[in-house]
């Protein structure tokens, strides 16, 4: 029995750690645009969402995002990684082709758009999972 439950454990093992090394990720760098240093609160959040990808994607989709990481109190540039660990809704597949936002947002509020600032994947409307190298530029200050 104790064999049985060992074989058990290591078995889980492995396949955590094969699941960490064929993880699917976008990641890459978000930065500032010059010139809005002053837009940067104490109290501020980075929101940075990844849609998928599809014939109606732009700039006003509306569709909800996959998945989304919180980076309070950012310091620019800012490095992330989304992995299928930071999927909205439980048991959803992190698949791409995506389309990635980044959204400051003075207040801390995601859907607060009042002195936001946003950027977009340059590569719009989308990229391709594995793509580690994004550069993301906060630029369009929202109203």
């Amino acid at each position: 029995m104790r064999s049985l439950f060992l074989a058990a454990f290591l078995s889980v093992a492995t396949l955590t750690n094969a699941h960490a090394y064929t993880d699917p990720k976008v990641g890459g760098m978000v930065t500032l645009k010059k010139g809005l240093e002053k837009k940067i609160t104490k109290n501020g959040v980075l929101f940075i969402f990844a849609k998928q990808a599809g014939p109606d994607s732009g700039p006003n989709d509306r569709t909800p995002p996959v998945a989304v990481i919180k980076v309070e109190r950012p310091t620019f540039p800012q490095a992330f990684v989304i992995t299928q660990k930071n999927v909205m809704i439980p048991g959803a597949d992190f698949k791409g082709p995506l389309h990635v936002i980044a959204r400051y947002s003075p207040s801390g509020d995601a859907l607060n758009k009042t002195g936001a600032i946003e950027g977009m994947d340059p590569k719009f409307p989308s990229t391709d999972l594995g793509n580690k190298n994004l550069n993301i530029e906060l630029n369009v200050e929202l109203k």
